[in-house]
């Protein structure tokens, strides 16, 4: 399907919601989701080519055409039907223990080091109803300059400015999932896409 033909059928152009923002925006017909900017059409061919149609959202949606569910970001895509399978390993894999999701999380940073893998393990606590974990982001200190007129002394002296601390008292949750599993229906496969969709984006 050619990109202008699949825009019509499944998006309409409304105004961006970026605050300064004069461009244009398509949004799903089906849930008013965010789905490319105007001007940038070819951005979304890889969903025409597949004729995902049906349901579309910001990152899942049906293709009638192939008859799976499609999940994916800027940076993969994937299609599920009856039967596709779910391992560790796999970018839509979410463990299904919140033991499972500290380890997850944690081993997610051993590429940069046993420090840094350590250090995001220690944030993790497990929520009273073991549903998952919640993430508690170290503070991190960061030298700030307040106004243009401090610029000129910053370049000089980075160290004499004043730090203020980012992410002092956030958290986020990770709920657990199924582990490794099977795709029986279409839900189920529609449920794969929405998990891939969030572990790629």
């Amino acid at each position: 399907m050619k990109v202008k033909q699949y825009l019509e059928q499944v998006a309409y152009i409304g105004k961006s919601d970026i605050t300064d923002d004069e461009g244009k925006i398509y949004l799903s017909k089906f849930d008013d989701s965010y789905i490319t900017r105007v001007g940038m059409e070819d951005n979304v061919k890889y969903l025409a080519e597949r004729e995902i149609t049906d349901e579309l959202t910001h990152g899942v949606g049906f293709s009638p055409k192939d008859n799976k569910w499609y999940g994916w970001s800027h940076r993969a895509i994937f299609g599920f039907e009856i039967g596709s399978i779910c391992e560790k390993g796999h970018c839509h894999y979410v463990p299904s223990t919140p033991e499972a999701l500290i380890d997850d999380h944690a081993d997610f940073f051993l590429d940069i080091s046993q420090e840094s893998a350590d250090s995001h393990r220690r944030q993790c606590q497990i929520l009273d109803d073991r549903s998952g974990i919640r993430i508690l982001n170290e503070p991190i200190a960061l030298p700030v300059i307040h106004g243009i007129e401090n610029v000129a002394d910053a370049l000089e002296d980075v160290g004499s400015l004043p730090e203020e601390q980012i992410f002092k008292d956030d958290f986020y949750e990770i709920k657990c999932g199924r582990g490794e599993w099977t795709a029986k229906t279409m839900e189920d496969a529609k449920q794969m896409a929405k998990d891939f969709n969030e572990g790629v984006s």
